[in-house]
């Protein structure tokens, strides 16, 4: 009976050129099934151990896959799990603590909430589970081009987050990190500033994002669909563009002082940034317009340009929410005055190659997109402080183990490097980061309906947050190391060919050795000057480097450290 079926279908598409194809409508089926609300069954799965970034943090290896993961007693086997049936449901409570500023939107299934009877544990938000195809897509990890791995960016599968990812992803051939990097950019200026952080002050959500990858692998692609999005919700003097001087921009703010910026072409910004005088004062500028804090001018021009002679200018708090997209060569910001307060502001996200294949992008029109702007839109409606009283019990206590993690992490990273106070940098915004960024997962929740209370924080949604996190600190990580490889290979070389030099009056001879003040003061003698080799990255970078090519070997004897290299 099925071949008789399969016959007829066949006769009558080849005899109705109107008619579906199957395959045709196959994919459209499997369109309409990857665009449906269907959550994950367990967020924890993204997480992956954290290893100390020394001595060669600038090449890191994943460990076991299998191994759980130190940051959380939640954390399961991600090697051994396996994916539960399509359909599959799990029990559905969360801790409330509180009412909602505002109901929910209508949802098509919202999440039940409860009051926890355990004051000693918070119950998980677990709903249907994907398809072990659907979960194969969202644990995928990018690969640099060594085939090594670099942890994911996780988010709330029950969330309009996951629903954009779904949406871009039929433009974007970037990994799905990537691709919400820029969404995230947008709630936080929509949540701005009627939703702030309590943390020793009022702290706008604005939240900075960096995109790095490789010159023509489609970052506007990337960029494009949330910048749709971002032109049905906002006004034009809610988006700023291209690159300003410190006075241009403050007669921007001061005509509406909380706005958006997307730059998926952020090279030539951040050129300028380096090199120009007004672009140095503009760079200083972002940090302040990160953390909303008052602004003033006074200036004489300032009198002569206003009617009232009034030279003193002053706007109550400015804030940006950023997303930035260049190649590698700028990304690490090192040039620019204030390079380290910024990297310590941004989340990097960092991929050196595509994700997927799209031989035709969907289109970013229609009523796709009117409804995601929809979805989106609902976060505006929300107005609130989330502050320590927010928090439930249980979230309270992963706070204090997520903070001394952090800690932790930072006294193990020596400061060797230029890298290494890059990742010290960044790991002193993290915990902050951290709770931003569980607010929006808590809003774009509660916009899908599936929580009533999106105020609300769980340790799980702070699991979360510290997974996307951990997987922005590990892109900076991959992006040093790339940025540096080159560098300290070349260093390397130059140092050999001097010990050779050195040596070469020695017939036949393949062996130095020095003691450390040996090699100190005949190498890293002049520190001050300006791209003079350091004791710092001598010993820091690059006799490890040295070491793992098999050209130095180090041996201590007591206080004595001899440094021994060899050459064919």
């Amino acid at each position: 009976m099925n071949s008789d079926s399969n016959s007829n279908s066949d006769s009558n598409s080849s005899s109705n050129p109107s008619a579906t194809p199957p395959a045709l409508a196959d994919a459209t089926a499997e369109l309409m099934a990857r665009r449906a609300f269907r959550p994950s069954a367990d967020w924890t799965r993204h997480l992956r151990p954290v290893d100390a970034p020394v001595p060669g943090w600038a090449n890191p290896k994943p460990t076991d896959s299998g191994a759980a993961s130190p940051s959380s007693p939640h954390s399961t086997e991600e090697g051994t799990r396996t994916a539960p049936a399509a359909g599959e449901t799990t029990a559905t409570s969360t801790t409330s603590a509180g009412g909602c500023a505002h109901a929910p939107p209508a949802a098509t299934s919202p999440e039940t909430s409860t009051n926890s009877t355990s004051s000693t544990t918070s119950t998980q938000s677990r709903v249907s589970a994907a398809t072990p195809k659907e979960q194969t897509s969202t644990i995928s990890t990018n690969s640099t081009g060594g085939g090594e791995k670099t942890r994911e960016h996780p988010i709330p599968e029950d969330s309009i987050l996951m629903d954009y990812r779904d949406f871009a992803r039929g433009v974007s051939e970037l990994p799905d990190g990537l691709i919400v990097a820029p969404i995230l950019a947008l709630c936080g200026k929509l949540l701005t500033p009627n939703v702030t952080l309590n943390f020793g002050s009022q702290k706008p959500l604005t939240i900075y994002n960096f995109v790095a990858c490789p010159a023509g692998l489609r970052k506007g692609t990337t960029f494009a669909p949330a910048i749709k999005i971002a032109r049905h919700l906002l006004t034009p003097e809610d988006l700023i563009g291209g690159n300003a001087s410190d006075s241009a921009l403050f007669d921007t703010f001061e005509q509406q002082p909380h706005r958006l910026q997307f730059e998926d072409e952020g090279n030539t910004i951040l050129r300028s940034w380096e090199s120009q005088s007004y672009g140095r004062e503009t760079s200083a500028r972002y940090l302040g317009l990160y953390d909303g804090s008052p602004w003033h001018q006074n200036f004489l021009r300032e009198g002569k340009s206003h009617g009232d002679g009034e030279s003193q200018r002053h706007i109550e708090q400015a804030t940006l929410s950023l997303c930035f997209g260049s190649t590698f060569g700028v990304a690490r910001l090192d040039q620019i005055a204030s390079g380290c307060g910024l990297r310590r502001r941004f989340g990097f996200y960092v991929a050196t190659r595509q994700a997927r294949q799209i031989w035709w992008p969907e289109s970013l029109e229609g009523e796709d997109l009117q409804n995601m702007a929809g979805l989106f839109r609902n976060l505006t409606s929300l107005k609130g402080t989330v502050g320590k009283d927010q928090l439930t019990k249980a979230a309270k206590h992963y706070w204090v183990g997520l903070q001394q993690r952090n800690r932790d992490r930072c006294e193990s990273i020596p400061g060797y490097t230029n890298g290494d106070e890059s990742l010290l940098s960044s790991l002193n915004e993290s915990p902050a980061r951290c709770l931003k960024l569980a607010i929006i997962f808590q809003a774009c929740r509660w916009a899908r309906g599936s929580i009533t209370d999106p105020f609300t924080i769980t340790p799980e949604i702070l699991e979360l947050a510290e997974a996307h996190q951990n997987g922005c600190l590990d892109a900076l990580i991959q992006l040093e190391g790339m940025s540096r490889r080159v560098q300290v290979d070349d260093t390397a070389e130059w140092l050999i060919a001097q010990i050779i030099g050195d040596h070469s009056v020695t017939p036949g001879q393949h062996r130095a050795v020095f003691t450390r003040s040996e090699l100190t003061r005949r190498f890293a003698a002049n520190p001050g000057r300006i791209g003079a080799l350091t004791a710092s990255k001598l010993y820091g970078e690059i006799i490890p480097h040295l070491v793992d090519r098999q050209q130095c070997v180090v041996t201590k004897t007591g206080k004595l450290s001899t440094y021994t290299f060899t050459w064919e």
